[in-house]
């Protein structure tokens, strides 16, 4: 039998309110995909997870799935959507913390953030020191853009990690994030060559930092 194209795969389902407990799996091969400049990846999608440094150990403390959200209300990107959500937690989050102890928020995202909600991050980021973020991306977002490209450095200089998923990356997200229902991820053709490409590319663009 003839295997189906990750397009054809690809089911749209009703959007689920944010955040998701895991990922459909067929929804994380087409978008997950580290072709550089797949068709039809219009939205993205943002795997969290939150720990908390306790004794200079981290303790997991959250973790789920964003998505763009598109309806009912205006469009709001993942990283946007995430921030909401984070800043509703918070209250509870950063009582009682002691000033030695940090957060660390890791993002694996589908696209890497656009220059708008880079903004946005590093103002949040600016105002909140007890918060670190790690950012994994799939592909790079509009990569050759000099707007875009000066997200990512605003990014990094504001002490956030950018850096392109590697294949150890997609079976965790996997194993962490997604239904998979014990079945084994499968790797695409040309994941790891994928990686190293885009991996170059960001190299490239934090080196004017």
């Amino acid at each position: 039998m003839a295997r189906r194209n990750r397009k054809e795969s690809y089911i749209q389902r009703p959007w689920r309110r944010n955040p998701m407990t895991s990922l459909y799996r067929d929804y994380f091969y087409f978008h997950f995909t580290n072709w550089p400049t797949p068709p039809y990846r219009n939205g993205c999608y943002l795997c969290y997870q939150v720990e908390r440094t306790q004794n200079r150990l981290p303790v997991l403390i959250n973790k789920g799935v964003f998505e763009n959200k598109f309806y009912p209300e205006e469009p709001h990107h993942a990283e946007l959507c995430f921030l909401d959500w984070f800043k509703t937690q918070e209250v509870f989050l950063v009582k009682n913390m002691p000033r030695d102890e940090k957060y660390h928020v890791k993002w694996y995202m589908s696209w890497s953030p656009c220059f708008e909600c880079a903004r946005k991050v590093v103002e949040y980021l600016k105002d909140h020191k007890h918060v670190q973020l790690s950012i994994f991306t799939a592909r790079l977002y509009f990569s050759r853009e000099p707007e875009y490209q000066q997200g990512l450095l605003s990014l990094d200089s504001a002490g956030a990690s950018v850096a392109i998923m590697s294949a150890d990356d997609f079976f965790y997200c996997w194993k962490t994030f997604v239904d998979h229902q014990q079945l084994v991820f499968q790797p695409w053709k040309k994941i790891h060559r994928n990686s190293r490409y885009l991996s170059k590319q960001l190299e490239n663009i934090l080196k004017k930092n």
